[in-house]
């Protein structure tokens, strides 16, 4: 498979509806849609662009999150694989922990990662954006509060969606 250019990862749900609206805000299409699955990611699989689903990390009990150490190694064992078969050159973020495991991956396999803050975060990043930190090349946050708490690799354009 040749190399993609350009990889969106994302959660599903409210992330995923996020990362369309900027898409279609600054008119570009990745190469490929990495994102957990679920019901609101079929739409998705209709288009052009490939997607890829990764297992989500944690697993409800009502409203109990639990880390669960199967899906911890599926999930990591399936980024590796994705981000080996995709070798994206640029990958942009909008998403919750489960972006992470393929956006190091594809850190270690040459990819240029930015992450896109959510709109949520307006006086403490997320501990998405400061796990992501150390990797990305550009974090956007949407409020300006955030910039001194991320450091300099943080940029505020305004708010991006």
């Amino acid at each position: 498979m040749k190399q993609s250019r350009f990889v969106l990862v994302t959660d599903r749900g409210g992330h995923l509806h996020n990362a369309l609206m900027l898409l279609d805000q600054v008119s570009k299409s990745p190469d490929a849609f990495v994102t957990t699955y679920g019901p609101d990611i079929d739409s998705l699989t209709q288009g052009e662009i490939p997607v890829y689903s990764v297992p989500h990390l944690f697993h409800w009990f009502g409203k109990l999150r639990i880390l669960n150490p199967f899906y911890v190694v599926w999930h990591f064992w399936r980024a590796f694989r994705l981000a080996w078969k995709l070798r994206p050159e640029k990958v942009v973020s909008l998403g919750a922990s489960n972006v992470v495991p393929f956006c190091f991956w594809a850190k270690l396999l040459g990819a240029k990662i930015y992450h896109v803050e959510c709109m949520n975060q307006v006086k403490n990043p997320s501990i998405t954006a400061r796990m992501l930190y150390p990797i990305c090349q550009e974090i956007y946050v949407q409020w300006s509060e955030l910039l001194p708490k991320l450091g300099p690799k943080a940029k505020y354009v305004g708010w991006v969606l």
